[in-house]
Order: structure tokens, then C-alpha cells, then sequence
């Protein structure tokens, strides 16, 4: 799908404080793509021959390569609200717009509804966004091929949190979006992501995926990368 015009309204940041607790969760739902069946995940896009996704060694691969266009793979049900998507993703290949990675958490579908948690590869900025209205973002810079941990979340008080890595960006949206899947976002690359983990007070317990050990901090800074702030 076309990215759409981003009009500032109703959101604005919070402090890191403000969102590092998370409340107590009922359910957890996994995908650690080891089964090579994608039948619980869908495309969402208004032109679907621009993109694809498919499994490869147990990871989960997007790719398009359609400068301004966003590919959507999504799970779950429009009654899903306020819950945390955390995975680990990389860039592999670029295209000749900017590459962008992310998350979409609360999607609504053909209600063009959805927040979006991205990394640019290109204007090096992380960004919360609300498609078609708000965004915020922070300077940041990636590097290609490298694992990088995402981790978003949609509180119940409209309060928005990224993570990436132990980089943080927050917002707040005063009138929320009432709930919908989460999802994988791919725009002008193609990318992996693996380990999928969605969790919240309404999400069940289940998917094909099994619970992944933590690593080792030192672990983590080698092998998903470190983030440069400017």
C-alpha cells in the first residue's frame, strides 16, 4: 500500500519513564516461522503483484521494491487492543527509494487504520506513525544486514512505545485506535524477521512458535547490532 500523507495531530512524546512499566499479561502468541506454514499470516496491500513473503531457514522474508509503497503482513483479529509486538528483524537489500522496517500494531485493515513503527534506513530516524494522522521520530542510525530487536506497544491510555534495541522512542495519541492485528512491514527492500512474539491481556496463548531463550547482553550487542545515536 501507498504510505499516506502524515498530518501531525494528537500525538506528542512521552518520557522514557512513562513507558518502561507494562502492565501484567493474560496470553502470548508466537511465530518462530520453523514450520514453513504461513496460513495464520495474511498480505495486506492494494497491489499485491508489487510484493511477497515467504519463509526461508525458519525466517520469515518481505520483500518489495515499489518506492513509495509498503507491504503489510499481518495476524490476528480486529479485536486485539492493547498489546506488545516484539521480534528480531534485518534490512538485506535495499531498492532505490528509502528502505523502511517495522511493525504494525492495531490494523485495521481496509479501514486504513493502523500505527506503524518503522526504521529508515535512508533519512536514519525511527518513527511512530499513524496512518493517515500524526508521527513523531528520532535520529537514529542502522546498518544493513544487521539483527536488530523491535519491540512495540499500544497501552491502554493511548501512551505508543518503540524500541529498538535499548534505543526508545514514545508518544501518546489522545484518541486511540480502538484495536486490530499486528504485523511486519517491509518498504523498498527486503527483509527478515524471525521470533515473533505478540502478548497482551487479550491475546491467546499459542501459535506455532516456542518460546526463544534470552541471550546475553554481550550476545546481543554482536550479534543484532548496536544503534548510533547522533
Amino acid at each position: 500500500m501507498k504510505k499516506p500523507v502524515i498530518v501531525i495531530v494528537g500525538i506528542i512524546f512521552l518520557s522514557v519513564m512513562m513507558l518502561t512499566s507494562l502492565s501484567t499479561y493474560a496470553g502470548t502468541w508466537r511465530d518462530d516461522f520453523e514450520d514453513n506454514d504461513i496460513r495464520e499470516w495474511e498480505i495486506f496491500n492494494l497491489n499485491r503483484q508489487l510484493e511477497k513473503w515467504w519463509i526461508n531457514d525458519g525466517e520469515a522474508v518481505g520483500e518489495i521494491f515499489e518506492d513509495p509503497f509498503f507491504s503489510l503482513w499481518t495476524t490476528g483479529e480486529l479485536t486485539w487492543e492493547y498489546y506488545t509486538v516484539s521480534c528480531r528483524a534485518k534490512m538485506v537489500e535495499d531498492g532505490n527509494g528509502p528502505p523502511q522496517i517495522g511493525l504494525t500494531l492495531h490494523d485495521r485493515g481496509d479501514e486504513d487504520s493502523r500505527y506503524v513503527f518503522l526504521i529508515d534506513y535512508v533519512n536514519e530516524i525511527a518513527s511512530i506513525e499513524r496512518w493517515a494522522a500524526g508521527n513523531v521520530e528520532r535520529a537514529y542510525t542502522a546498518e544493513i544486514d544487521t539483527w536488530y530487536e523491535l519491540e512495540a506497544t499500544v497501552f491502554e491510555n493511548g501512551a505508543l512505545r518503540f524500541r529498538i534495541n535499548d534505543f526508545i522512542i514514545g508518544a501518546i495519541d489522545s484518541a486511540p485506535i480502538e484495536g486490530g492485528k499486528a504485523g511486519l512491514v517491509v518498504g523498498n527492500a527486503r527483509a527478515r524477521f524471525d521470533d515473533v512474539e505478540i502478548t497482551g491481556d487479550n491475546i491467546p496463548n499459542g501459535g506455532p512458535g516456542k518460546p526463544r531463550s534470552v541471550l546475553p547482553q554481550a550476545k546481543l550487542t554482536t550479534t543484532w547490532g548496536k544503534l548510533k545515536m547522533k
